[in-house]
């Protein structure tokens, strides 16, 4: 949902990443992977997009510093506007509720036309990605733990890891159901032949 000054919740997350601390463009998408890209993602266009966009509104400021050997570095910081209009949209927009595409559950929506086979390779590709994200985000939470300042940003860490949890627990509760219920691959190919 867009604030008062147009901007979209990209930009406003923008934002807030950069009122946590000054950063420059290249680190602030570091930051933003390794942080709110668990639950946001954001692509590099899109984030440097956004800086110029909010300097020009005057919510961000930027100092350039020249380097020897390197392009010209750029730190951006938030300015008193960009922090009032932060709070004032943190403060005052409304959540939605949430929905998004997820093409593995439309490939297990439709396993009746899936082989036996290729349902247990689908069903091991996303538990191995989903365990891979449940222990990156477990040490994580280790991390920040014990650190006061980073009890929110833990907290959403939290989220992840029990997020990519229950993925793995859905997998295992529901992997011999679905495997007993799909027709071995010579017969998924048999009905798609129309024989």
């Amino acid at each position: 949902m867009a604030g008062s000054t147009g901007l979209s919740a990209t930009a406003y997350v923008v934002l807030g990443l950069v009122s946590i601390r000054p950063m420059a463009g290249y680190d602030l998408v570091a930051y933003a992977e390794r942080s709110i890209g668990n639950f946001f993602p954001l692509t590099r266009s899109h984030i440097y997009a956004e800086l110029e966009h909010l300097g020009q509104l005057a919510l961000l400021e930027a100092t350039e510093t020249a380097q020897r050997d390197a392009p010209t570095r750029r730190v951006y910081q938030i300015t008193r506007a960009g922090s009032n209009e932060l709070q004032r949209w943190l403060d005052g927009t409304a959540l939605t509720e949430e929905r998004s595409r997820n093409l593995f559950l439309v490939r297990i929506f439709f396993g009746d036309r899936t082989s036996r086979e290729r349902l247990a390779a689908l069903l091991d590709e996303y538990e191995a990605a989903a365990r891979t994200r449940r222990d990156l985000l477990a040490a994580l939470v280790d991390r920040l733990a014990g650190r006061p300042e980073s009890v929110f940003r833990r907290s959403t860490a939290m989220f992840g890891l029990r997020h990519e949890q229950a993925k793995v627990d859905w997998v295992t509760d529901v992997r011999p159901i679905l495997l007993a219920a799909a027709a071995p691959q010579e017969k998924t190919l048999t009905a798609r032949r129309g024989g």
